[in-house]
């Protein structure tokens, strides 16, 4: 009698979300099937923002020992006041989303954070790093899986983990896009950064054991397998959901703890896409085996 029970209350669930639905009750039960997995990924963009404030002490300290004015940017994208704003506003309200069960708060979250981030890519302290750019489209899928809350769990379960991989496969395809060059297919340009002086276990370690002419191959090497890994994972949408996201997690893992730990500001965020897709609730998992 009690497995019985503990497998038909999904069901039972699920069916009363979707009667509620047309009248725009989503339910306290319905919130706590879809609020989950939006969390996990408003967490991790908190963690990338977090994480990134390393890079932004020396340019606060810069911006406030001395005016810093480029004509290209407009004058509100040259503030100080305007990049702290931009930078702390996703956190704060990050943080109320994790614990906060009103949709409108959650559109409203998602949607500031998305304007600033969309703010961080063109302020000038911020525009040219990688970190705004991946947390920008998480926050695109953000924005999109609020205004989708209303939707059947499976259903919306379903959708994300599509929408979920097909960003994290236009991510790495615009990384290998920008790999696709002579410098570095050759591997030069991924020795000069970081085989030749950069102070990290790994390349510490293969200078330590290799000669020059070795070194060398190996950053070629190296580069070569960067190139045609991110390139290979601009196909991740094409894969199975949970397969999809879990090739991304080591992908991302990989790329992270082999060559710099700071790129875990700009991949945190898409392992929460990655977690999107592979996850199965707990609700969906007891359904299916009852």
């Amino acid at each position: 009698m009690t497995n019985q029970t503990t497998t038909q209350e999904p069901s039972r669930s699920v069916g009363n979300f979707q009667n509620g639905d047309n009248n725009g009750d989503y339910g306290s039960d319905h919130l706590s099937l879809v609020l989950p997995i939006y969390r996990v990924v408003t967490l991790t963009i908190i963690a990338s923002m977090i994480w990134k404030y390393a890079y932004f002490i020396p340019i606060f300290q810069s911006y406030a020992q001395l005016e810093i004015i480029d004509p290209f940017f407009p004058r509100p994208f040259t503030s100080l006041y305007v990049l702290a704003g931009l930078y702390l506003t996703p956190i704060a309200f990050g943080i109320i989303a994790l614990f906060t069960r009103s949709v409108t708060l959650l559109r409203a979250q998602a949607f500031l954070t998305l304007i600033c981030m969309f703010g961080l890519c063109i302020h000038q302290g911020s525009y040219n790093d990688v970190t705004f750019v991946t947390c920008l489209w998480v926050s695109l899928w953000c924005v999109w899986y609020t205004l989708k809350l209303n939707e059947p769990p499976e259903e919306l379960l379903k959708k994300s983990q599509r929408f979920s991989l097909l960003i994290i496969s236009l991510i790495f395809l615009g990384g290998a896009a920008g790999k696709w060059t002579p410098g570095y297919w050759s591997g030069e340009v991924i020795y000069e950064i970081y085989f030749s002086h950069r102070d990290f276990w790994f390349f510490n370690l293969l200078r330590n054991q290799l000669d020059s002419e070795s070194l060398r191959n190996v950053a070629t090497l190296y580069s070569r397998v960067i190139v045609l890994s991110e390139t290979a994972c601009a196909c991740l949408w094409l894969l199975k959901p949970k397969h999809g996201g879990m090739i991304a997690i080591a992908m991302l893992l990989g790329i992270t703890f082999l060559s710099n730990l700071l790129l875990l500001s700009v991949t945190f965020c898409l392992m929460g896409l990655a977690i999107v897709a592979i996850e199965t609730p707990r609700w969906k998992a007891t359904a299916t085996n009852p």
